[in-house]
């Protein structure tokens, strides 16, 4: 049972209105920033009464601990799609940088807004960091399996946790920008994930 709801969802209204209740909680991100989260505004976004709110989420962070749950699995649900790809690649570098700029271009506006709001909750969420290091696991795994099957590459786990870290922080830079500056500031991410992986790569430690 998932330990971030007060009660576990089998039937189908449940289900959704819990759906709709993270929906709404997205739009109060979107418009109110974390700062100003609460599960009153999330009530009066939602249509629903604050009773309902608290029958599934007894407080405002365990909100924002599902809403960040769902953004690692969409994560890993994207690099295992991207992984399943049978392009031939040249290189390392040109693998990883095309996946960030990938995973850059599959955020939609609403979705940088999130990352960014998700992320000022997660420096004090102790639980949200037990989440980042399960989904920082599960991307270790499937990359370090990726490098070595299509690059027969095997990397010191340090230099994959450095790869996937910077990965992370340059897509999240890109998420900070304004809009009509996210263009300019992706190109340089990718640029700068290739040469980082040039780098680390041009002679496996390993």
């Amino acid at each position: 049972m998932n330990n971030t709801l007060r009660t576990n969802p089998q039937q189908e209204r449940a289900i959704t209105t819990i759906d709709k209740i993270l929906e709404a909680s997205k739009r109060v991100l979107i418009s109110e920033g974390y700062e100003k989260f609460t599960t009153n505004r999330v009530a009066t976004a939602s249509s629903l009464n604050i009773g309902t709110i608290y029958r599934y989420f007894p407080d405002k962070e365990k909100i924002i601990i599902q809403l960040y749950k769902k953004r690692l699995e969409e994560s890993i649900s994207f690099l295992t799609t991207y992984l399943a790809n049978t392009t031939t690649w040249n290189s390392a570098d040109e693998f990883l940088g095309q996946l960030l700029k990938e995973y850059i271009e599959s955020h939609s506006d609403e979705d940088h807004t999130i990352a960014v709001e998700l992320t000022k909750a997660a420096v004090m969420n102790q639980h949200i960091h037990e989440l980042d290091k399960t989904h920082d696991e599960q991307t270790f795994s499937l990359l370090c399996d990726a490098l070595e099957e299509r690059f027969a590459l095997h990397i010191e786990r340090s230099l994959i946790q450095f790869i996937i870290e910077l990965g992370l922080h340059l897509a999240l830079m890109v998420s900070m920008q304004p809009k009509e500056n996210r263009t300019t500031t992706s190109e340089r991410a990718v640029a700068t994930i290739i040469a980082a992986v040039h780098m680390l790569t041009t002679t496996p430690v390993c």
